[in-house]
């Protein structure tokens, strides 16, 4: 065997070796060169121009095994115009992923952030001077042309929204996963993101488009595309079920209109012991920088009942939490629907449709929504029953006796019709001008009614059609004839005060006989 293969084999490997190694250091040499004297500077001139700041850039180095990957830390983009107030972007780390080549003609493949989080700064009050159109320095140049990004990933962000109203504190998002394709600052660029929702709390899904960024106004930047949510409304004390909710947005983030619908399959209420299938449908228009929002319409399903609703949902000075305020109106829904929504009974007591319509006020605090709760307004209840066959036989027989007609056993199963002005409030329900009618009788009422409690409490007036002596039979209807005309007054064959006390399933019925001989 020659003695000088091996030699000339080890030569030709150390030959390989050393073009390697001397490649290897041209590229790191070209790297270099790109990154100090072309990538860093070009980088901090874009962002200066497409977010009006000033940039500050700690450390960019470059690594170019086994790809080139180009990795800064200490990125942080200060607003040029606005002293005083956080970094609009907040970079600790990050990463480029390219070729030399790409970087020498403006394009990069990937980029990834680490603990990125950007603050959106509450628009310029209109009646403040607004600062002329900033003109670049000659140090700037011109415009720095734009870069291609064709990924960006950020897992584990942030993003604040400061409040317009001063001291009120920012809204802030857990941004659990963002992703930019084709990036371009001067283009609306494609994203998917997943948001983390405090209340209630949940993650909301969402895919659309961004930008491109308004560098003088942050808040002005539109947005728009479609969201996914599914939240546990049990985050909200006083209510509760499983949220899911779908639907598109668009437009600056400081008035972002949005419709969608909404589906909650067992909803339901911390006072109440029935769940409901809640569907709805709405439109509505939100503040990005503040959270509030003006629901321009919203038309709901609950159970049997159709409610239509309009208002708003804002933020209040000093308290943690938003008040709802709504003006709604539901046309022949179920009565009892809402009676099982709202206390514990099994069954409901009265069941009919009802009308109702309603100013709702639920302030933001700690207790319960029932106990927060203002709701006013006025119902009507039609062809109404109820469901406990005592208190339907006393009202079969109340329609009886005001028609004359005490023994008359066809006359069953009566409908009563209701309706008046309430006020839910504290936890007790508030009538005024209750009227309450069957056939041959009417009960007018006022009182309350304790919604935990259940208990009643009710003083008005029961006019029949018939007088006193015909509500009975035989001698006794003989007997009371003298006394009709003490009983017979305002227009009604017998008026007669009234009291209606106990509770919801065992009302207890009572007659102020002093109070109807005696007064006027």
């Amino acid at each position: 065997m020659n003695a000088r293969a091996p030699r000339r084999r080890w030569m030709w490997i150390g030959g390989i070796v050393a073009v390697l190694l001397g490649a290897s250091l041209l590229v790191r040499s070209i790297a270099d060169d790109v990154i100090e004297r072309r990538l860093r500077p070009a980088t901090i001139r874009l962002l200066e121009q497409r977010f009006n700041s000033r940039v500050e850039l700690s450390r960019l180095e470059v690594g170019v095994f086994p790809v080139l990957a180009v990795r800064g830390e200490g990125l942080v983009l200060r607003h040029r115009d606005r002293d005083g107030i956080p970094p609009l972007i907040t970079i600790p780390a990050f990463t480029i992923e390219s070729s030399v080549w790409a970087l020498r003609s403006r394009r990069i493949d990937r980029v990834r952030l680490d603990g990125l989080h950007v603050v959106i700064p509450a628009r310029r009050r209109e009646d403040m001077p607004q600062l002329p159109p900033r003109q670049p320095s000659t140090s700037e140049g011109e415009r720095e042309p734009d870069v291609l990004i064709r990924e960006i990933v950020a897992e584990g962000g942030m993003l604040t929204i400061t409040s317009k109203t001063p001291g009120k504190a920012p809204r802030e998002f857990a941004l659990t996963h963002l992703r930019f394709e084709d990036l371009q600052f001067d283009k609306a660029t494609a994203f998917q993101a997943a948001v983390s929702n405090p209340v209630p709390q949940g993650v909301v899904h969402t895919v659309g488009s961004f930008g491109p960024w308004n560098g003088d106004e942050p808040s002005l930047t539109p947005v728009g595309g479609s969201f996914r949510f599914d939240a546990d409304l049990g985050t909200i004390k006083g209510i509760g079920g499983d949220l899911h909710a779908e639907g598109s947005f668009n437009g600056p983030l400081e008035r972002i209109a949005t419709e969608g619908r909404t589906k909650t399959s067992n909803f339901h209420l911390s006072s109440g012991g029935a769940e409901f299938p809640l569907l709805a449908n709405y439109r509505a228009v939100v503040d990005g920088t503040s959270g509030d929002t003006l629901l321009e319409a919203v038309e709901a399903d609950l159970g049997s009942s159709h409610i239509s609703a309009s208002g708003a949902v804002r933020k209040v000075d000093g308290v943690k939490g938003r008040r709802v305020t709504l003006e709604t109106l539901s046309r022949d829904g179920r009565i009892e629907d809402f009676v099982r929504l709202a206390t514990r009974v099994k069954t409901s007591p009265i069941v009919g449709d009802v009308t109702v319509k309603a100013t709702l006020d639920i302030p933001p605090g700690e207790d319960e929504v029932l106990d927060r709760l203002d709701l006013a307004g006025t119902f009507s209840l039609a062809s109404a029953r109820f469901t406990s066959a005592a208190v339907q036989a006393r009202i079969d027989e109340l329609s009886r006796r005001g028609r004359g007609r005490p023994k008359d056993e066809s006359v069953d199963d009566v409908a009563s019709d209701m309706r008046g002005v309430f006020h839910l409030r504290d936890a007790t329900l508030s009538l005024e001008s209750l009227t309450f009618a069957v056939d041959g009788a009417q009960v007018r009422l006022g009182g309350t009614y304790g919604v935990r409690s259940e208990r009643l409490d009710f003083r008005g007036q029961l006019r029949l059609r018939a007088t006193v002596s015909q509500t009975q039979t035989g001698w006794k209807s003989l007997v009371l004839k003298v006394f009709d005309p003490l009983f017979r007054k305002d227009g009604a064959g017998t008026l007669l005060p009234i009291t209606i006390t106990g509770t919801s399933n065992e009302p207890k019925f009572g007659v102020d006989m002093k109070k109807a001989v005696f007064s006027r």
